[in-house]
């Protein structure tokens, strides 16, 4: 069990890192860990895997709000941009929620697996996006569901994914970041409340759960990714900060956790 904390404070570190400098959640980590921890307390797969995607955005909610309002001093955060997302980014999240339980397990982990795969080889090999005389920023609405969706199905904060799209659509890095923290505390929010209630009072649950989402899971993770989610948000804006390796070792580790997922289910 010692262990076990241990493994849950220095992944919850990470997490707030990842969160304050690159706007991703973290989540990539929360649930390969928490499928290890609910598989040996006894749950079957079809449960432990669903209970980890839910639990994982409760994990990264404080953090979230943390960076956010992080952001929010620094200036980064874009309030137009996070107003005309922030509808599709609820429905599609709580969407999400309530389709998960009753997809199959592979599906969610192959899911999983993919959307990591290609944040990480994005990290690696980041394509260059021109340079655009202005922002094009059409379709944002249902951007903002898709990436909700996807996001809530495969556990993960989607944060990435929206900051690598606004990029994309002419929106300057920093800006791109900071915004993306606030999308990612929509999901968060939304995600969490949709697996608490979709999997409420269901008799297959462990004990001290709210839903699909195990609450010392979630204890054991928050308080330091807050703390360092503080410390992220400080280095992606201090100018002397080399992200370009950090972005590459990210990267890595997502590939590896990718190919981890897909080789344990077989």
């Amino acid at each position: 069990m010692f262990v076990l904390l241990i493994l849950c404070v220095a992944g919850g570190s990470l997490i707030g890192l990842l969160n304050g400098m690159l706007g991703m959640g973290g989540t990539f980590i929360v649930i390969p860990l928490l499928d290890e921890v609910l598989v040996r307390m006894g749950l079957p797969l079809s449960i432990s895997h669903v209970m980890a995607i839910g639990t994982a955005p409760s994990t990264v909610l404080f953090t979230c709000v943390a960076s956010y309002f992080a952001h929010k001093a620094h200036g980064s955060v874009r309030s137009d941009l996070l107003r005309r997302m922030g509808g599709g980014i609820f429905v599609g999240s709580l969407a999400g929620a309530f389709l998960a339980p009753h997809a199959p397990t592979l599906l969610l982990k192959l899911l999983f697996a993919g959307v990591v795969m290609i944040m990480g080889l994005y990290l690696l090999f980041p394509f260059r996006p021109r340079e655009r005389e202005r922002e094009r920023l059409g379709c944002l609405e249902a951007a903002g569901v898709f990436f909700g969706m996807l996001a809530s199905m495969s556990g993960l904060a989607g944060t990435l994914l929206c900051l690598t799209y606004l990029n994309w659509r002419g929106v300057v890095w920093r800006q791109a970041v900071g915004t993306s923290a606030g999308i990612g505390l929509i999901i968060a929010v939304t995600s969490t409340a949709g697996y608490v209630f979709s999997g409420w009072g269901s008799p297959e649950l462990p004990t001290w759960s709210l839903g699909y989402v195990y609450l010392p899971g979630t204890l054991c993770l928050i308080v330091p990714s807050m703390l360092m989610a503080r410390v992220g948000a400080f280095l992606v804006n201090w100018k002397k900060m080399p992200l370009s390796p950090m972005k590459r070792c990210v990267g890595l580790l997502n590939v590896l956790v990718a190919i981890r997922v897909v080789v344990g289910l077989w």
